[in-house]
């Protein structure tokens, strides 16, 4: 009996099931089919895993959000210029810029309050109308035009 003969004989005595004209052929002549492919990756699915959370963290990695308002526009909003209804401030400490500017409003009359959102301080405040003089004044100290509808907002960000 030869050794491809006696290999048959025990696999067919083990129960593994061996297919017989792959055996006679050249592994490395042969093309490859996919199911190859897969029986070949069977033995390790640490393998197959590692390769599928790769492709998750490099799909992931080029479909995260951009930045919006930078590449949406471009440019940057100029210093207390109003787009959208929003002005647009720049300070080095952000938040003390913005307790201060709610406390001023408060004072004036304005009932205001304070938000963050990604990493900007914001203020937002129905002004009542018409507007009075000491919120109108409050405003133009920090450089932020009287809104024309009534809707006040206020983003602050660091320079």
């Amino acid at each position: 009996m030869s050794d491809r003969d006696e290999f048959v004989v025990r696999a067919d005595r083990e129960g593994t099931p061996i297919d017989v004209s792959e055996l006679r052929e050249n592994p490395f002549e042969r093309r490859a089919q996919p199911r190859s492919i897969l029986r070949a990756l069977s033995g390790s699915r640490g393998l197959g895993a590692a390769a599928l959370a790769v492709a998750v963290l490099i799909l992931g990695w080029k479909l995260r959000p951009a930045e919006l308002v930078a590449t949406v526009t471009g440019v940057p909003a100029p210093t207390g210029a109003a787009q959208g209804g929003i002005a647009h401030l720049k300070a080095a400490d952000p938040h003390s810029l913005q307790l201060q500017i709610i406390d001023q409003l408060r004072a004036a009359g304005v009932q205001a309050s304070g938000y963050e959102l990604a990493r900007v301080q914001g203020i937002g405040a129905q002004l009542p109308q018409p507007v009075p003089e000491a919120a109108s004044n409050v405003l133009q100290q920090h450089g932020v035009p009287v809104p024309a509808g009534g809707a006040l907002r206020i983003e602050i960000s660091a320079p």
